[in-house]
């Protein structure tokens, strides 16, 4: 049946041809490749199509000529299916993929790293100072050397920098100096994230202080996922620097689900001087539990407040009060 079907593709009806390679991957036998490597440059392009199906789905160690060919084709999509398939050969597809990332075609030159390193981790040091930021990501993505992940935060690409950080992330790897990155602006609120839990465990207030100075809307809800189940109260550059902040919304997140008596204290503060919307968004906070004294008292002090929607606010905070306590 499978040599009735490939003497099929070389019949002169077209209809008869495309009937026996519909068969062909109805049988699903690899042996059935030869016949499409046959028909891998027809005019046809349903016919090459299906030749490109084929030797995806069927090439294997024992095809490294058509691999080989595939290498030296003169469609760079065809040289991009040779890095695709190249790795199935093992260690023996290391000369032909060596070759293709010389390419003069940027998209096969990484095709072929990406292959490349998926065989042989060796082309790491290699890969890792190439001039394409693409291949120094690959090679990062691959890695698990300290001092190689360490040096690519500092790469000149921010791509290479996110790689080696999301790589140190990934294996858990503890990389002095990585909170240096702080200052990249691309980088900073990923590096925060992982960082703060080191920064709370080692008493770093300074830093954390810095980061509450210079928040955005991204930062505030790392710090406040970070900072959530700590007692930073006594922290006073952090209080301070949350007061301080350039994001008028740290301090009343950070306050949100609070109860102790320092962050009544300051609600109190924040309701008597911030921007309007501060003060609603710290009245909105409060709906669900029971007030203290201070507190209740200076929420009906905002019941007449010049602002409608502070008044607003308010009047509902003191009917839910109300509510709780019947």
């Amino acid at each position: 049946m499978l040599r009735l079907e490939l003497d099929r593709l070389k019949h002169k009806d077209v209809r008869q041809r495309r009937r026996a390679v519909r068969r062909l991957f109805e049988l699903d036998n690899p042996a059935a490749l030869t016949g499409f490597v046959s028909i891998l440059d027809d005019s046809d392009s349903w016919f090459h199509d299906k030749s490109v199906e084929a030797i995806r789905l069927w090439a294997g160690p024992e095809n490294k000529t058509l691999v080989v060919s595939l290498a030296v084709h003169q469609s760079q999509s065809m040289r991009l299916l040779a890095s695709e398939i190249a790795p199935r050969l093992g260690s023996s597809s290391l000369d032909i993929l060596s070759t293709l990332c010389l390419d003069d075609d940027l998209p096969v030159r990484r095709a072929a790293w990406r292959s490349r390193l998926m065989v042989d981790t060796g082309s790491i040091p290699v890969a890792i100072v190439d001039e394409d930021h693409h291949v120094r990501r690959l090679a990062i993505n691959r890695s698990g050397d300290a001092n190689l992940i360490e040096n690519s935060l500092k790469d000149s690409h921010v791509r290479v920098r996110d790689a080696a950080l999301n790589r140190m992330i990934a294996l858990e790897m503890e990389i002095e100096g990585v909170d240096a990155l702080l200052a990249d602006n691309e980088l900073r609120d990923k590096v925060a994230d992982y960082c703060l839990p080191f920064f709370i465990k080692n008493d770093d207030q300074d830093t954390i202080s810095k980061l509450c100075l210079d928040c955005d809307s991204a930062l505030r809800k790392i710090l406040s996922k970070h900072l959530e189940a700590v007692n930073w109260f006594d922290w006073k550059d952090v209080v301070t620097a949350a007061k301080q902040s350039k994001d008028e919304f740290l301090l009343p997140r950070l306050l949100r689900s609070r109860r102790e008596p320092e962050a009544d204290t300051l609600r109190i503060s924040l309701l008597k001087s911030s921007s309007p919307i501060v003060q609603s968004r710290v009245l909105e906070h409060m709906h669900g539990r029971q007030l203290s004294d201070a507190v209740h008292t200076m929420v009906e002090s905002l019941t007449k407040s010049d602002d409608s929607l502070v008044a607003q606010a308010a009047t509902s905070l003191l009917d839910d009060q109300a509510a709780i306590l019947e």
